[in-house]
């Protein structure tokens, strides 16, 4: 199921980086409000240039929380409405952030980077997971 997943993300993802962006970004948590996009410097994994645009949150692993990380050029084609549908392809939820606290690692996804985080999982479990869904472990 993760493998369609990851398909299913990387598809959507290639697709919306395609299409003609719209005027800002939108805070997906309130839809109607505009807000920046935050930047990407404290993130493991965002590379110079990057921003996050949304966050998402799997509703029976609150543990595990992604970071949408998108170049600053193309910001403005992921909307509320983008990430939401997103969230529904991979029966997620939109959040507002990530948990900063007891994060014991990072793993690159589809695109994504999944923060995991304590006590539930430890570095070994977070890496096992990590490649069990086909992402790369960063260190």
């Amino acid at each position: 199921m993760k493998k369609m997943l990851v398909t299913c993300a990387m598809v959507f993802l290639a697709a919306c980086s395609k299409e003609a962006g719209t005027e800002g970004t939108q805070d997906s948590a309130k839809p109607g409000s505009t807000t920046a996009a935050k930047p990407a410097a404290a993130q493991k994994g965002l590379e110079p240039g990057e921003v996050v645009v949304g966050y998402l949150q799997v509703p029976d692993d609150e543990a595990q929380c992604a970071l949408l990380p998108v170049p600053e050029a193309e910001k403005a084609k992921f909307d509320s409405a983008k990430i939401n549908e997103l969230a529904g392809v991979l029966k997620a939820k939109v959040v507002t952030s990530c948990p900063t606290d007891n994060i014991v690692g990072t793993c690159k996804a589809m695109g994504m980077l999944v923060n995991y985080q304590g006590p539930k999982y430890t570095k070994e479990t977070a890496q096992a997971d990590c490649a069990k869904g086909m992402g790369k472990w960063l260190d």
